[in-house]
């Protein structure tokens, strides 16, 4: 079984099941018990916890990540880093990955192709744009949401593209099937590599396969390297030549030949899905033929040829065949190159003509509506909600009936670059055709620069000046050898790094050189998270424990060492949360036998008339005493004790008692008569009493321990000769009080 199924990891985050697995880490599904919503959770892997570069690299991917904010991006929400697990806590998605959504559909149409590319290069360009390279894009690392919505995950090998000349570590990384040829090679990579790899992923989806696939990896790699891919529409004829040339554009060998960044490529797929016949003139489309087979069936393969910039101002040639068929049949071809027609002339006169066409058809319908005509493009309609729409997919669907008129701009952390974030018509007002609506788009978030604080700025004034610059701050607290205590010694991120206006700087403060000894501070009553970075600032390693509590839930009851105690810094220590749960406590019954009991006993214990428990079998012939221990939570709870003779199946009410299992501990005895109830189901062993006469005769009389040696029956009278002899083979011993005594609570300390 999974160890890390059940763990609470920091008191929050309550592990359900595993979901998934990385090369680096695991993947869980998770209850936020304080959010009440479900998580995923990513743990390092135990055999890279200790691997400094694998640690590294899982660090990168939470910072990262924490840097990005976009709607195709999946969201950071917690990260923890201890001595014993590293651990990332991110939203959870209700989906399946695209690679699963591909083997579902074999292949995709090219509109659905499109959007799902499309909202990948908008996660990309955010990330780009942050100097953050994916490096691992993949339909494995590609989620597809219910509603359509893409989300790029897993950036686990991202790293901050500014950072040591864009270089990668000294192999390469990334899934072999859709790494960039400089990732094959360990050359620089930057955000090229991402648009190669994005190109991979439309080829596969279009067509169904992947255009390098073998069963060794070093082959698929080197095809990377070297191989030509065949082209789209070779395997899929239905794919339209504009999105053919934008794929193989995307996955040419030099990055120099590539889009440039993601926007140009999304600039692209958004032309081409307005204008689905159109190409782009990337690439010269010439005719190659075959030979003609048995039947006489001509075959015509397309090729594409890449346009240097040179090249677009020739006159273009092209070969064409011309058979003859001499006497013996055997076909004979002969090529002969001529110019190619200039087409000017005939474009001029068509466009002439249907704009003409255009013309008359537009005059022809306003004299038609005008004198009644019954057109429904004229008729009013109830403006829609763009409010959140992208301003320039909205011109071009609605533009054909309303006039948008762009009346502002403005930075909004609410909205990304060119969202319109409001309008002066309310949704569902009706209009006429055409009419003008005027909107404000927002510029997205506004980007600001880290300040530049370092070791000249004490705490507080470092605080002031990010305060200033509209930053907040999040404090945190290390040792160093270098920065006087109170002093900045960095920041994260670092100064000059672009963010949203009202992000969060961390401020790393120094707690002066560091030392080996520190008091443990009192924690008793503070919140947990408030007790975990008091004991971590000290470098002290914290455990986390639930108990029960009257306390209230989350709040520290107990701390495995004593405040102000002098303690080694990376000493390991418990503190003890209440779960809110009411504490339990055990109380103790002891029930001393009668020294005559006899026979074999069981002992039923009712708490508030409900059976608790029943201990069988108890024979006092080897044991003087029976424990009955109570555990249970609340006050004033009523005890009984039932004894039952198993012998006969007689019962009697031993006693009856009144607990109370809170912090108090209250105890009260309300009836009690145990050698009654022993004597009432027959539990009393009689005594035996033997005489003897002169003459050798016996004669032997039994009774209770409670009666008297009177009340025997008389022996025959014996001979005058000799005195009886009597002998008792037990003597009664004076009945034993029972003992009640108190466990110690299960709580301690509460």
């Amino acid at each position: 079984m999974d160890i890390n199924i059940g763990k609470k990891l920091d008191g929050r985050y309550e592990i359900l099941e595993a979901i998934g697995t990385g090369g680096m880490a695991d993947v869980y599904r998770a209850n936020d018990v304080v959010d009440g919503t479900e998580v995923a959770v990513k743990i390092l892997k135990r055999e890279f916890a200790e691997n400094e570069e694998f640690l590294r690299r899982f660090r990168n991917e939470s910072k990262a990540i924490a840097l990005l904010s976009h709607p195709n991006i999946v969201r950071i929400i917690d990260v923890g880093f201890t001595n014993k697990i590293q651990f990332i806590v991110m939203e959870y998605i209700d989906g399946i990955t695209l690679k699963q959504f591909m083997e579902q559909e074999k292949t995709l149409d090219y509109d659905n192709a499109c959007y799902f590319t499309s909202q990948i290069l908008k996660a990309l360009q955010h990330a780009h744009d942050r100097g953050i390279v994916h490096r691992d894009i993949k339909p494995q690392n590609i989620m597809v949401l219910r509603n359509g919505t893409i989300k790029v995950m897993d950036f686990g090998i991202a790293k901050f593209a500014r950072e040591e000349g864009l270089t990668t570590t000294a192999q390469a990384i990334g899934s072999v099937h859709y790494i960039s040829p400089e990732q094959a090679r360990s050359d620089l990579t930057d955000e090229k590599s991402d648009i190669y790899s994005v190109g991979i992923v439309l080829y596969e989806m279009l067509t169904g396969e992947k255009p390098f696939d073998n069963n060794n990896p070093v082959s698929v790699a080197l095809m990377h390297m070297q191989t030509k891919a065949k082209n789209p529409r070779e395997i899929n004829p239905d794919i339209p030549r504009g999105l053919e040339e934008i794929i193989l554009k995307a996955i040419e060998k030099e990055p120099k030949n590539r889009y440039s960044c993601a926007l140009s490529m999304m600039d692209d797929i958004e032309r081409f899905k307005q204008f689905p016949g159109e190409t782009f003139g990337y690439y010269e489309e010439e005719d190659s033929f075959m030979d003609y087979d048995n039947n006489n069936n001509e075959t015509n393969t397309k090729f594409f040829k890449a346009l240097g910039p040179e090249k677009k101002n020739e006159t273009l040639k092209k070969a064409t065949v011309t058979q003859i068929q001499p006497d013996d049949d055997e076909p004979y071809y002969e090529e002969e190159y001529i110019e190619k027609r200039s087409m000017f002339v005939p474009i001029l006169a068509g466009v002439v003509i249907v704009t003409v066409i255009i013309g008359v058809c537009f005059v022809f319908g306003l004299l038609y509506n005008y004198f009644g005509g019954g057109n429904s493009d004229n008729k009013e309609f109830d403006i829609q909600d763009y409010v959140g729409l992208n301003y320039e997919q909205v011109v071009a669907e609605h533009g054909n009936k309303i006039n948008f008129v762009l009346a502002d701009s403005d930075y909004s952390p609410d909205f990304e670059e060119g969202i319109i974030m409001s309008q002066n018509i309310p949704a569902g007002k009706t209009v006429k055709p055409h009419s003008e609506l005027e909107v404000v788009v927002s510029k997205g978030p506004k980007m600001k620069k880290v300040t530049v604080v370092d070791s000249a700025f004490m705490a507080e004034h470092a605080i002031a000046r990010l305060n200033e610059d509209g930053f907040e701050v999040q404090q945190k607290f290390a040792w160093s050898d270098d920065v006087k205590e109170g002093y900045v010694i960095e920041t994260f991120p670092p100064a000059n790094y672009e963010m949203k206006e009202g992000s969060t700087v961390m401020l790393i403060i120094s707690r002066g050189p560091s030392v080996t000894e520190v008091s443990v501070p009192d924690l008793m009553g503070k919140e947990e998270a408030v007790a975990k970075e008091m004991l971590e600032d000290l470098d002290l390693v914290v455990e986390i424990a639930m108990t029960n509590s009257d306390q209230p839930e989350g709040r520290v009851v107990r701390q495995s060492l004593s405040a102000n105690e002098k303690v080694k810094t990376g000493k390991v220590i418990t503190i003890y949360i209440s779960n809110g749960l009411p504490p339990t406590a055990t109380q103790n019954i002891e029930v001393a036998f009668p020294a005559n009991a006899s026979g074999l006993f069981t002992f039923k214990v009712y708490v508030d008339g409900t059976l608790y428990k029943e201990e069988p079998n108890v024979d006092p012939a080897y044991t003087t005493r029976k424990t009955l221990s109570i555990t249970a939570s609340g006050t004033e709870k009523d005890i009984t004790i039932i004894l039952v003779n198993q012998n006969n199946g007689l019962e009697a009410e031993l006693g009856r008692y009144q607990f109370s299992f809170d912090s108090s501990r209250t105890r009260k005895i309300i009836s009690e008569s145990i050698p009654e109830a022993f004597k009432s189901v027959d539990g009393i062993k009689a005594n035996v009493t033997t005489v003897t006469t002169a003459s050798g005769a016996v004669t032997t009389t039994a009774s209770s321990s409670e009666s008297s040696q009177s009340e025997t029956a008389p022996p025959e009278t014996p001979a005058p000769t000799e005195p009886p002899v009597v002998s008792s083979e037990e003597t009664p011993a004076p009945p034993v009080e029972p003992t009640v005594t108190e466990a110690p609570a299960e709580n301690p300390g509460e």
